[in-house]
Order: C-alpha cells, then structure tokens, then sequence
C-alpha cells in the first residue's frame, strides 16, 4: 500500500503561498481598517445641516470628525465639495501605496462619499 499525503515540495509551495497571502493580508489590512474611520467621519456628516454651512465649515466639522476617529494621514483640504440647488456633497477621495516585496508596491484607491440627496 502506498503513502498518500503531500510531498515535501508541495508543502514547500503551500508554505511559500500561505506567506504570501498573510505578506498582502498584514499590508494591506490595515488601510482598509484606516478607510472604514476615513468612511465613518464623512457619513458622520449626515448629522450637520450642510446646506447651510460654507465649505470652511464644512472642512471644519470634517477635521473634528476626524480627530475623533483618529484619521491622521488625511487633510480636510483634500476633501472635494460640490454643490448644486438641491444638494451638497462631500467626496474624499484618496489613495495608498505600500511596499509588499521587493520594489513590488500595492496601491489602493479609496472614495468615500456623503451627499444630502441621499438622507
């Protein structure tokens, strides 16, 4: 009767492939995590009454909202607002690069977006 199982080889490529997968998992992990308080404090601005607020105000409850959530690597200049007779937006739109392997980079794009159309 012979052995059945994996060979040496094929656990040395199941290794090598379960590194890799944890590699992109620990890098990149944690921008998602970044996002999800980058998406938290610009729908927080749901409960501000934005149509009757100028941009700087705007800026101004944005950075509150992200000193509260702990968002460091991120401007309320660099949030875009857009206005028209109905509503105002607020798009923050940003992305992250990081190193994986070597000179191999990730880069991650990420929009976030609240408008008053869609309370």
């Amino acid at each position: 009767m012979a052995n059945r199982g994996i060979s040496t080889l094929g656990l040395l490529f199941l290794l090598v492939g379960a590194a890799a997968v944890l590699v992109v998992a620990f890098r990149i992990g944690p921008l998602y995590v970044d996002n999800w308080f980058v998406k938290a404090s610009v729908e927080a601005l749901a409960d501000e009454e934005l149509e009757e607020m100028s941009d700087a105000q705007i800026r101004r409850a944005l950075e509150r909202y992200f000193t509260v959530n702990g968002v460091r690597d991120l401007s309320p200049r660099d949030a875009r607002i857009e206005r028209d007779a109905r509503d105002v937006t607020v798009v923050v739109e940003y992305e992250r690069r990081v190193p994986l392997i070597g000179n191999v980079d990730a880069v991650v794009h990420f929009t976030n977006r609240y408008s008053t159309a869609e309370e």
